[in-house]
């Protein structure tokens, strides 16, 4: 049964005086068969409640009063299932009466004598968020709502000036085999037309079309010659940010239930997929990213090779070994590269027969994979969450470590290592038969960036290991790359034991191949993250309820003083409230871990939003 939403929900009516919307709810919904072969489409539920009642329940939250609906295929069901429903809404039904034969065009034609005031036009198939209602109701003028193109995304898609005016429209049958997607966004088939622009330009094309017989259109075709010809101008909201979802067959349908489901079970339901965040609609501040490489000039260069780069096997260990050589500098048969570094972390569980001392936090992924027995955690003094060396190197020797592991920049706290006590710890282990082990997954983004990598000294201390992992530095988190250095080749013969031979995709391989003719790009990619990172503690930083630590990787390590929050409490207010992910550390081995997060740097329009829904908590 469906549950009307409470008024202490509802947020505040519109400032906008638009008060109606035209609803298109009359086709057969055939892609959706045979959910449809008895009711329309707009009745099918999603999240348990159906497309139409969500749509109907945002537009009396936003001050919406009257609405047409255009009715045909199972029309009476929608007819019957609204009666009474809504007593907010004076609801007027028109009935599509050729739906059989024509096409959207004719359904709105239908619909012309209540076109003659502004209306929101919406398509009954689009679940959306009051926010994307919102955004539309506060512009002026013509408006289309839209979203950066996606490839599962099928239809109508708009290109736009750098001020989000939409300059052209091209609907399905405008995108042959060359058009090119990279600088669209789809429409999301909500607009908000302007009584002027109807009565002059709109309706009067609409007539025509109908009359000349091309019934087997759609309304859009009209928007769009329109705009061709100058005759419309229209500004394009970015929902991109929202949740929204065209629901056109069975895999829209699932995607849809996913998006919209319950609050807590749609953020268990991310957080189990450990990535892909960027299909599920929200702002990923929880993943590290550098959103400022790879540059389009080399993804052109792998879309020229991509069948041969897919089709063929790639290289094995050798080749791939001088490919990173030719990147780093160092001897190729100091390097093993893997499949992420998650897979030299691995070996290295597996290959450890005494105890490991590592600092903690720290990266969770080399606790796990050590047996519990033989686990040494060092607890970093919380009033700084700095490593004294000395006593780190005290207590790996104590515990006859075999190994410690330093990660430098550190996950989660986003602090640094000083080369030169790194240097210290290695010889002081190494008198101790100790392996040191030194992460430096982040050390592009700290303030002294390679210089403070311990590289140039690993011939002379044979016990440290450099492990690093490309994914984040390089922004290539799906090729997943990493690899390990050591002048040690025992060290390094054992890494390669244990890597399969085609540890590496092509696309990885080919990622390889073309680094080196990016390097200025990618060093100014980490200067321009370090600048966002830097922006985003400082807002932080006059934040009231939270404590950022000063960082030197591209994210930031806080913890919450609000009473009322917990991490886990803020990271499911900003998911339910706001659309933004953070990390929670609570899973962290530390004392009072659930009072922290880490908060990875985005861009600065997306820091600025972050910092602007932390300060509207409670």
């Amino acid at each position: 049964m469906f549950e009307r939403r409470l008024e202490a929900e509802m947020p505040p009516l519109s400032k906008s005086t638009l008060r109606k919307a035209v609803i298109l709810a009359a086709g057969f919904g055939q892609r959706l068969r045979p959910l449809t072969d008895n009711q329309p489409k707009c009745l099918v539920l999603v999240g348990g409640e159906s497309i139409l009642f969500r749509t109907l329940s945002t537009l009396v939250q936003y001050g919406i009063r009257e609405v047409v609906i255009v009715i045909g295929h199972e029309g009476q069901k929608i007819i019957d299932a609204t009666h009474d429903t809504f007593p907010e809404l004076q609801v007027t039904f028109v009935w599509a009466k050729r739906y059989e034969t024509t096409n959207n065009i004719c359904s709105l034609w239908e619909a012309r004598d209540h076109c003659d005031e502004d209306i929101l036009l919406i398509e009954s198939d689009v679940v959306f968020e009051g926010e994307v209602l919102r955004r539309m109701l506060e512009v002026d003028g013509n408006a289309m709502a839209i979203a950066p193109h996606r490839s599962w995304l099928s239809g109508t898609v708009v290109r736009t000036s750098e001020d989000r005016n939409v300059t052209s429209m091209f609907l399905g049958s405008d995108q042959d085999a060359a058009f090119r997607y990279d600088d669209t966004f789809k429409t999301a088939n909500i607009y908000r037309l302007e009584k002027r622009f109807l009565a002059e330009r709109y309706i009067p094309a609409l007539c025509d079309e109908v009359a000349q017989g091309n019934v087997d259109s759609y309304y859009e075709s009209i928007l769009r010659d329109l705009m061709a010809s100058g005759e419309a101008d229209f500004t394009g909201v970015d929902i991109g940010d929202r949740l929204w979802y065209e629901v056109d067959d069975e895999k829209d349908l699932k995607a849809a239930e996913k998006l919209f489901a319950p609050p807590q079970q749609r953020l268990d339901n991310v957080l189990k997929l450990h990535g892909s965040y960027w299909r599920y609609g929200f702002t990923d501040h929880s993943y590290l990213y550098n959103l400022y490489f790879p540059p389009e000039e080399m993804l052109r260069l792998f879309q020229q090779d991509l069948r041969d780069i897919i089709t063929n096997y790639p290289v094995g260990q050798d080749e791939l070994c001088a490919l990173v050589s030719a990147w780093t500098g160092a001897p190729a048969e100091q390097i093993t590269v893997a499949n992420g570094a998650s897979e030299l972390i691995k070996i290295l569980g597996r290959e450890l027969d005494g105890p490991l001392t590592i600092p903690v936090p720290s990266f969770n992924e080399y606790e796990n994979v050590i047996q519990p027995q033989l686990l040494n955690r060092f607890y970093l003094d919380q009033s700084s969450f700095d490593l004294n060396v000395e006593a780190f190197a005290d207590s790996a020797i104590r515990s006859r470590s075999k190994m410690a592991i330093v990660v430098t920049p550190n996950n989660p706290t986003s602090l640094s290592v000083p080369q030169k006590d790194l240097l210290y710890l290695a010889e002081k282990l190494r008198k101790n038969d100790c392996l040191l082990i030194v992460d430096e997954s982040f050390v592009e983004f700290s303030c002294t960036g390679v210089e403070q990598s311990v590289q140039p000294h690993l011939a002379e201390h044979e016990n440290l290991v450099l492990m690093k992992s490309m994914s984040k530095v390089f922004g290539i988190a799906g090729l997943r790359i990493g690899y390990a250095l050591s002048s040690d080749s025992s060290v390094t013969e054992q890494f390669r034991r244990e890597v399969p031979i085609w540890n590496i995709n092509g696309l990885a391989e080919a990622f390889l191949r073309s680094i080196g003719e990016f390097k200025q790009e990618f060093f100014d990619s980490c200067e321009r993250v370090k600048a966002d990172r830097d922006d985003l503690y400082d807002m932080l930083l006059a934040t009231p309820g939270i404590q950022p630590y000063r960082p030197d990787a591209n994210f930031i390590f806080a913890k919450i003083n609000h009473a009322a929050l917990t991490g886990p409490d803020l990271v499911k207010r900003l998911f339910v409230e706001q659309n933004i992910l953070v990390k929670d550390c609570a899973g962290k081995s530390m004392k009072d871990a659930d009072r922290f997060v880490r908060i990875a740097s985005r861009t600065p329009a997306e820091n600025q939003r972050l910092v602007e829904a932390f300060r509207r908590l409670d």
